[in-house]
């Protein structure tokens, strides 16, 4: 083999510096797809994004890590058949849909997911009744085929990663919302009903035909590891604190 010439010796160079890059790991949950292993693995490719590539992960380049890590620590994996809109990876038996956000608006306690999925009937639906069906009949399907969510939060400027786990039987407690909460044409219902904070609200959003979680409620959920990096590595930025 050759050796290296001053471009590539340059990106080998820069590639170790950014893997070595500070960073304080956490891990406050146990895991039993959190292996030693699997932390290594990924956060290799979180420093390499974000260090390296100043392209912090997110969406495909997350999905891709969390994969790989999880192959590396020797899980059965198999990603979802192309076009399945509920989960995106079955690893060691559980499906798992991967989310992740780097939103400005980002708050400590509580999460967000967009669009959990897509649900072209939610502009149809004129009645509480047929609003009601619809949507116990979707959570039914998804807690049926989902066993947890994992959402990787990032909040740039303070280069800290978060990752948390959601479990779907959360979201079996759709099925005992009243009917009444489905009759405007757009709800937004906490849940469960009438519990303040509630453990997540849920909106059905005409504009865009998709579910959103909003408000979720992170003391329900899981925190499976976090990453602290510095957010002046490389960058004299001022650190705002972050949002409550």
């Amino acid at each position: 083999m050759l050796p290296p010439n001053a471009t590539e010796q340059r990106y080998v160079d820069e590639l170790l510096t950014a893997m070595r890059g500070p960073c304080q790991a956490a891990f406050p949950h146990a895991s039993a797809l959190i292996s030693d292993v699997f932390a290594r693995e990924f956060q290799a490719s979180l420093l390499i994004n974000h260090y390296f590539l100043g392209a912090p992960l997110s969406t495909s380049s997350f999905d891709a890590a969390f994969i790989r890590a999880a192959r590396a620590a020797g899980h059965a994996v198999s990603p979802a058949p192309d076009g399945y809109r509920f989960w995106d990876v079955e690893i060691g038996g559980q499906k798992i849909s991967l989310k992740s956000t780097a939103a400005a608006n980002l708050r400590v306690g509580t999460l967000h997911i967009s669009k959990l999925c897509e649900a072209a009937w939610i502009q149809d639906m004129r009645g509480a009744a047929q609003r009601e069906d619809a949507t116990k009949r979707l959570f039914s399907d998804y807690t049926s085929a989902v066993d947890s969510i994992i959402q990787l939060r990032l909040f740039k400027d303070r280069a800290f990663y978060e990752l948390v786990e959601i479990p779907s039987a959360l979201l079996a407690q759709v099925a005992d919302v009243p009917r009444a909460e489905f009759a405007p044409d757009g709800p937004s219902i906490g849940i469960p009903v009438g519990k303040n904070p509630p453990d997540f609200t849920l909106k059905l959003d005409r504009s865009d035909a998709k579910v959103t979680l909003a408000n979720i409620n992170k003391s329900v959920c899981r925190v499976l590891a976090t990453w602290q990096l510095d957010p002046t590595f490389g960058n004299a930025a001022t650190v705002p604190p972050l949002a409550t």
